[in-house]
């Protein structure tokens, strides 16, 4: 793999574990092997959607790149979509957690929400061509990642809500919904024009001027 994609890897699955581990442990039984083996072919298959997009990938691909037999792929996949929507699914968890764990940070709203504006583009951008990918097709409302996408949305707002205002606030939850797809739409824009760091730069500092003004109380 280029190392871009190894970047990739690393930034979506930071917390399965290593590449190579299930061909280290083999293929056998065990909630262990299965967990590896699921994590291999969803790494694997990283780089093959983001280099061949999803309409041209096809599941002798994934089985090539992961090295596994169909009858391996299909015991823990239906189809190429499923594979997908493993990584999306995945991607999304880790990126919450990530702001799960800076909703305790000490320090202003302000500076909290500027620190959650560039863990999401610096997130988007590490991982780079797949999750550009993915967002376009989690954007049709008929596709699997769709729901997870909403979902995101949803534990994004009540991270919002819960740091900024409490439990007790009236706003309306359509706020956080539209500052949550400023951000999306941004960090599609950046992906799709391959920016320069000094326009990503740009970018966090206007998304969290946005955020700020729109989601901090100020006193009169």
């Amino acid at each position: 793999m280029e190392t871009s994609e190894q970047g990739a890897v690393r930034a979506v699955f930071e917390d399965l574990g290593g590449f190579n581990a299930v061909r280290q442990q083999g293929e056998g039984e065990g909630p262990l092997v299965g967990h590896l083996l699921r994590a291999n072919i969803q790494l694997a298959a990283i780089p093959v959607f983001a280099r061949r997009g999803i309409a041209e990938t096809t599941v002798n691909d994934l089985l090539d790149a992961a090295r596994v037999s169909r009858r391996t792929f299909y015991k823990y996949f239906a189809n190429k979509m499923d594979v997908l929507e493993s990584i999306y699914r995945t991607a999304v968890v880790l990126l919450l957690a990530r702001f799960r764990e800076m909703q305790g940070d000490a320090g202003s709203a302000e500076a909290w929400l500027r620190g959650m504006v560039a863990r999401f583009f610096d997130y988007h951008l590490a991982v780079g061509p797949i999750i550009r990918l993915m967002q376009e097709e989690a954007l049709r409302a008929d596709s699997p990642l769709a729901s997870h996408r909403q979902r995101a949305h949803e534990e994004m707002g009540r991270l919002l809500a819960e740091r900024l205002h409490g439990e007790g606030d009236e706003r309306d939850p359509l706020t956080y919904r539209a500052l949550i797809w400023a951000m999306e739409a941004a960090s599609l824009e950046l992906l799709a024009g391959a920016a320069s760091a000094a326009r990503i730069e740009h970018a966090k500092t206007v998304l969290g001027d946005l955020l700020i003004s729109a989601l901090c109380r100020r006193s009169t």
